[in-house]
């Protein structure tokens, strides 16, 4: 018989050998899980717009009975509508690009000035450890030294994913047409074998992952509608592209709406502190009503969980896949919610 005390030093054993056998597969693993991430990701997003617009066919439905016609119907008119928008957008977004390219001298020249009169001010640091322009550059240098080969790298991806503008209308179109088929036939066959704890969990699943998804993408808009109109009205240049990366990054959460807010304000300190101050505060305003009123208002279910948890998958996701992993750091933060909800080894389990 082997005795509690080389039990122990066995389960101990083993628990180092599973932790550095880990320790040594992290890297393939993240390797794999970035490569299943990229190959998944098109069927994700479809997945994801189909959440979306599948109460807009279920309305559409009460009036073409037909589900095809239906589904075609929805999709051709939300594909046409980004289509106008991008075709009404896109010419001021290109216009304010090549400004911003433009006065790309003039806006380092002044961001120079600036950091350099903040650093005199830190005159008991070291000068090598104060955060004047040229220590700042050098630090980035290292890191920004493919910055020359940007533009081709866009253009290789653009070629790369130009054949996902086909591939995922028509994954959309499928996904819609057979949406409430899957569910139904789904959810059949898990009462027929008695897996009701099952159907409950995927129900739950459903609906907290379908209004996150819907009320996100529903915010997203209105917040760049939104802030464009504060931005004209604040004369700000570069308004609908400022709107734009606040719109995204808030879709990060705790982090995102500060991400999103660090280049407006920047960009307007450098015309005077007071514009930067207005700036900052008026997106302060629109985040807290976003945050407050609107989000819980469109997300009947938010993703509860506390927020250094939140924070942890955040930067947890972001350090492996970067800023899409930041963005699925929630959803993938619920499923695990919710499966410890119903599936947790540590308590008794109940219908």
């Amino acid at each position: 018989m082997i005795n509690n005390s080389i039990k122990k030093l066995i389960f101990i054993l083993l628990l180092i050998l599973i932790l550095y056998l880990t320790y040594l597969a992290l890297p393939f693993a993240i390797i794999l899980g970035k490569f299943i991430l990229k190959l998944i990701l098109p069927f994700i997003f479809s997945f994801g717009i189909a959440f979306i617009l599948q109460p807009v066919v279920t309305f559409v439905q009460r009036f073409v009975k037909r589900r095809v016609f239906a589904v075609l119907l929805v999709v051709g008119f939300f594909i046409g509508t980004l289509s106008l928008l991008g075709y009404l957008i896109t010419p001021h977004l290109i216009r304010e690009l090549k400004v911003l390219i433009e006065n790309l001298p003039t806006i380092l020249k002044d961001i120079e000035t600036m950091v350099d009169n903040f650093a005199d001010r830190l005159d008991f640091l070291p000068l090598d450890y104060r955060p004047t322009f040229e220590n700042i550059n050098i630090f980035l240098e290292g890191r920004l030294n493919n910055l020359a080969d940007l533009p081709n790298e866009i253009l290789d991806k653009f070629i790369t994913y130009s054949g996902l503008l086909v591939v995922i209308p028509m994954t959309i179109i499928y996904f819609l047409i057979d949406y409430e088929k899957i569910l139904c036939g789904l959810r059949n066959y898990l009462i027929e074998k008695n897996k009701i704890r099952f159907k409950n969990y995927l129900g739950e699943l459903h609906k907290v992952l379908a209004s996150y998804v819907r009320g996100t993408f529903l915010v997203m808009i209105i917040l760049i509608i939104v802030c464009t109109f504060i931005f004209i009205l604040l004369k700000l240049d570069f308004a609908i592209f400022f709107a734009i990366i606040i719109a995204v990054t808030n879709v990060i959460p705790y982090l995102g709406p500060y991400l999103g807010a660090v280049f407006p304000v920047l960009y307007a300190l450098l015309t005077s502190p007071s514009k930067a101050l207005v700036v900052a505060l008026a997106i302060f305003l629109v985040q807290q009503v976003e945050s407050n009123f609107l989000t819980p208002y469109i997300n009947s279910k938010k993703i509860k969980v506390h927020p250094l948890i939140g924070i942890f998958f955040l930067l947890f996701f972001g350090s492996i896949f970067g800023l899409i992993g930041m963005i699925f750091a929630t959803p993938v933060l619920a499923i695990i919610r919710i499966t410890l909800k119903y599936y947790n080894p540590f308590q008794k389990k109940t219908v």
